[in-house]
């Protein structure tokens, strides 16, 4: 009877974690979903800009104006209100709501489609993520969703393999198919350069090119190595750019098949000249064995007249 009530407590008990590890799981697709569905309306940000002081009102709000308050108003633009919205001045978490809005649109590439920066901070780190952002706006909630960064200088963010704006740039390029296959372009920093260059890889196939370059990063590229390039007569960059890649493929291909004809060729005349050889070799090797033969026989028949002529 014991054993039975144990084996019964068991059951419940195995039944009653069962069902909390299903209620889990369930919280986990539900929550993994909502990050998945991250919008900047998500965003709390009820603060004034570094930009703008906080001052109340004669009417009693708490606004963020851009410049000094002169009898209870604001002498200047009043960015937004801390207060609930009122005619011409929208709150402050709707203002910076469309702020991250413009932001990710103007900056951020598909990949990493959520901007984040500390309003609160103009020296603060800003940059995308492919990740949903906290709700203060200031960073991104998984470190190790992929990020980029939005520079302060325009030469950083064309120059720096991190920025927001190459990867914006990398995301645009359609690689030529191959294959039925599009390989995913990747960028590279050229340290003496300081060029970013855009590229497509394919596997490796004997005679094939495995390479090329987007035009641009290509060019821009070479105006800064080698100035003169484009009056040169021995650069020939064409060859090099995605644009031409299947052409160069086919071209290469051609000649491949044009060698590979031409050595098969080689290959049956080599067969052919050598079976000629052997032939003729076998052809001389039976003359002599017949007419070594014809000799031994000769031999013989003069032998035998010889010992006839000896009788006599």
């Amino acid at each position: 009877m014991a054993s039975t009530l144990t084996l019964g407590i068991l059951v419940s008990i195995t039944l009653v974690l069962l069902a909390a590890s299903l209620i889990l799981l369930q919280r986990e697709k539900k929550e993994g979903f909502a990050t998945q569905s991250y919008s900047v309306n998500e965003l709390d940000i009820n603060t004034c800009p570094s930009f703008a002081s906080e001052i109340q009102t004669a009417k009693g709000s708490t606004d963020c104006c851009q410049g000094d308050m002169i009898d209870g108003k604001c002498n200047g633009t009043t960015f937004c209100t801390k207060s609930p919205a009122y005619e011409g001045v929208p709150s402050c978490v709707d203002k910076w709501r469309q702020y991250f809005k413009d932001k990710g649109a103007n900056f951020c590439p598909p990949t990493m489609p959520n901007y984040y920066e500390d309003v609160t901070n103009t020296s603060s780190a800003k940059g995308c993520s492919a990740g949903p952002i906290s709700n203060d706006g200031k960073m991104p909630m998984d470190g190790s969703a992929k990020q980029c960064k939005v520079y302060v200088s325009e030469e950083d963010n064309l120059s720096k393999i991190d920025s927001c704006s190459v990867e914006k740039q990398r995301a645009k390029i359609q690689c030529p198919v191959v294959n039925g296959r599009s390989p995913e372009a990747s960028a590279l920093l050229d340290s003496y350069s300081k060029k970013i260059l855009f590229k497509c890889e394919y596997p490796f196939e004997l005679g094939m090119p495995d390479r090329c370059f987007e035009k641009n990063s290509l060019y821009s590229y070479f105006d800064k190595i080698f100035p003169s390039w484009r009056s040169s007569a021995v650069v020939n960059l064409d060859p090099y750019i995605c644009e031409n890649y299947l052409a160069e493929r086919d071209k290469a291909r051609g000649e491949a098949n044009r060698l590979q004809a031409e050595q098969k060729a080689r290959a049956a005349a080599e067969a052919a000249r050598k079976a000629a050889e052997d032939a003729k070799a076998k052809a001389e090797a039976d003359a002599k064995k017949r007419a070594d033969e014809a000799s031994r026989l000769q031999q013989q028949l003069d032998e035998a007249n010889r010992k006839l002529q000896q009788c006599r």
